[in-house]
């Protein structure tokens, strides 16, 4: 519970400036758009470490018509992250858009990800920062 929290205000503060430019498409809106973001397991809310493989899932509001979601790895504090995987296909869940992204593999030095949501009715993506955390490779699922 408390990494989701961390999570959501990682989240709402990552887009919060967009948000205010761009209103994510529709009426009254949360910060963050109403994103949600969940790791399988999740990250250590002690150390912030994070057990490989794991699997992301991003539930992006309908509303929004995400086409494809990319998961990008870098070093906290940088502005250049590497892509990592990419997914266009997507689940139908309770009025959202369910994407899930297998991470097989610690991402070399970097400590950090970075996902973007790309949609045809936005000019940029919406980006979501998850930072930083250390990353333990365990044993393959």
């Amino acid at each position: 519970m408390r990494f989701y929290c961390y999570l959501m205000l990682v989240l709402a503060t990552a887009t919060i400036a967009r948000a205010q430019i761009e209103p994510c498409l529709t009426g009254p809106d949360t910060p963050g758009c109403g994103l949600k973001i969940t790791l399988n397991p999740p990250l250590s809310t002690n150390e912030n470490l994070l057990s490989v493989p794991n699997e992301i899932t991003i539930d992006v509001p309908m509303r929004l018509h995400a086409a494809r979601v990319a998961l990008l790895s870098g070093a906290a504090g940088s502005e250049q992250f590497k892509p990592l995987a990419e997914v266009k296909n997507y689940k139908k869940v309770n009025g959202n858009e369910r994407f899930k992204i297998p991470v097989k593999d610690c991402p070399g030095s970097d400590n950090a990800f970075q996902i973007n949501i790309y949609s045809p009715r936005m000019p940029y993506p919406l980006t979501v920062n998850i930072q930083p955390f250390q990353c333990k490779q365990g044993a393959t699922k």
